[in-house]
């Protein structure tokens, strides 16, 4: 088997696993995929998918504000004796924020790829490669 056969029966078969989305690992498998690519900088997207980015870290931004809302009114109201339940919430905010951040850092910013040779670019089409 040769080369381009091998790399187009990897692409059919990963396109294959991506529509089937029948079983749970199937749709954990694709969700991540996506919300992998969504906040990936590297990745040219268009102004629709920026605007979707942003609506989707807007949420988590919020979020992050709530638990750091609900983490200081459990401390003022209760004292010390919340501390347990206030880190737990803590927890949660810091890492809605660090979702959130990445997702809005996504959307705005892009990272410039170099120009890639277009030798380099047939030789990897040739082996299968991106």
């Amino acid at each position: 088997m040769d080369k381009n056969q091998l790399g187009m029966d990897r692409m059919l078969q990963d396109l294959w696993l991506r529509q089937r989305n029948i079983v749970f690992p199937d749709t954990v498998r694709n969700e991540g995929n996506f919300y992998r690519n969504l906040a990936r900088r590297d990745q040219s997207h268009d102004a629709l998918i920026r605007v979707g980015t942003m609506m989707v870290a807007v949420p988590f931004l919020m979020y992050g504000c709530y638990f750091l809302a609900m983490t200081i009114g459990s401390l003022v109201e209760n004292g010390l004796s919340a501390l347990i339940p206030a880190i737990i919430a803590a927890g949660a905010a810091i890492v809605s924020f660090a979702i959130g951040s990445r997702l809005a850092i996504a959307a705005v910013f892009t990272i410039e790829r170099p120009k890639i040779d277009e030798q380099i670019i047939r030789r990897r089409r040739l082996s299968g490669l991106r």
